[in-house]
């Protein structure tokens, strides 16, 4: 286990060995979930909810809610029964 330590400047340094690939000042975003911290490339394409605020996320889920679904056909009666789940 790698023991980080905050270097008299106030500088966090992570040895290379932690994060195989990195090329000298290559830049990282730090995000907190819970109690991890996450490195991620700076950059990086976050996904939508992530990104997004409670009301851009609402507001999708809506248009999707509304949007046009494929034609498909009716399920038989048969198969919404408790007895035909199991067949």
């Amino acid at each position: 286990m790698a023991v980080l330590e905050v270097g008299d400047d106030g500088v966090l340094h992570v040895p290379s060995q932690l994060l195989p690939g990195a090329q000298a000042h290559s830049r990282f975003e730090v995000d907190t979930v819970g109690n991890v911290t996450v490195l991620r490339p700076a950059g990086a394409a976050r996904p939508f909810w992530r990104q997004s605020t409670p009301a851009e996320r609402a507001e999708a889920f809506r248009r999707w809610a509304d949007a046009p679904r494929p034609s498909t056909p009716d399920l038989h009666p048969d198969c919404l029964r408790r007895e035909g789940i199991y067949d």
